[in-house]
């Protein structure tokens, strides 16, 4: 993605050269279903299609992937309805948040769903004291976050923690800051700000991604820790929301494969990957492309990251 930040932007800078989500990999049941969705009802554009099974989205051909789309196999999920899923209770994710550049073109997006509204499964609308939140789901029923962040003269921090919360959206205001254009794409500074995770133990979290992957611990949740790179409120937040006698998450059923972790440069990528083989973290080694390095791993609950620099 391009370090350049244009008008319209809210404090982006706190975006570049830091430790970032790079994209999110999920697997759905119908590629044509989850297209139609993922790019006319929130404005994805298809970057890279090699075969029927596999789309990668982005805002556009320059910049780098944000979601990745794997077609499922399995004959068991035939008459799989996501709107009524399993009863089985399995780590994984809770949600993936798409982070918009400025507050206008939140304001557009919600405008698009709500003329979308027998299109759209809403979860609801929150505003989190650093940011303001649009809750739905995909075809799939997998779970997204639609949000813009506050100036950050508005975040108030007590030390190294974020005063977050979970009060109500002043939609009308919100929609107030519509623009006359409306919502026609994802904006070129659109990034999947982070992902929320269901995991199985909070100890076993604060280990893995504070104290292993080196992220601060930023926040706390009834039931969850937030987790960041730098000044930001969260890049991962983790929960314990289905309980703590969960299964492993699996990257073969329909919701998420992995998620990645972009890193600002080779040297942190290998203190994090020393970090990493001084905690036994089985990391199998991959070349990207580009020339750079890459590599697979599991968490403690079997969520699959990728780390990259």
């Amino acid at each position: 993605m391009s370090d350049k930040i244009t008008s319209g932007s809210t404090d982006l800078n706190i975006y570049r050269d830091t430790t970032r989500i790079g994209h999110v990999s999920l697997n759905v049941l119908d590629m044509d279903r989850s297209l139609e969705f993922y790019k006319k009802v929130l404005g994805f554009k298809t970057v890279e299609r090699a075969s029927t099974e596999r789309a990668v989205l982005s805002v556009d051909e320059h910049h780098p992937p944000l979601v990745e789309l794997l077609q499922i196999k399995d004959a068991k999920l035939a008459g799989y309805n996501p709107r009524r899923p399993d009863t089985i209770r399995r780590a994984g994710l809770y949600h993936f948040a798409i982070l918009l550049p400025g507050r206008r073109y939140l304001a557009d997006m919600l405008q698009n769903l709500s003329q979308r509204i027998s299109e759209i499964w809403f979860d609801g609308f929150a505003d989190h004291l650093v940011s303001e939140s649009i809750y739905i789901r995909d075809p799939d029923n997998i779970g997204i976050e639609i949000y813009s962040d506050k100036p950050l003269v508005r975040w108030k921090w007590d030390g190294g923690k974020v005063r977050m919360a979970t009060v109500k959206l002043d939609t009308d205001d919100l929609l107030r800051e519509s623009t006359a254009s409306g919502w026609r794409a994802m904006p070129a500074e659109t990034i999947i700000g982070h992902v929320h995770l269901h995991v199985s133990n909070l100890a076993k979290a604060m280990v893995f991604y504070h104290d292993m992957l080196g992220l601060s611990h930023t926040a706390t949740y009834p039931g969850a820790y937030f987790f960041a790179a730098g000044r930001y409120h969260h890049h991962i937040a983790t929960n314990i929301w289905l309980g703590t006698n969960i299964q492993l998450a699996s990257s073969e059923e329909i919701g998420l494969n992995h998620f990645s972790i972009k890193l600002p440069n080779e040297e942190q990528y290998q203190k994090t990957m020393e970090q990493l083989r001084q905690y036994k973290i089985d990391t199998p080694w991959n070349v990207r492309s580009s020339g750079s390095k890459s590599a697979f791993f599991r968490d403690t609950d079997g969520i699959t990251i990728q780390l990259y620099s």
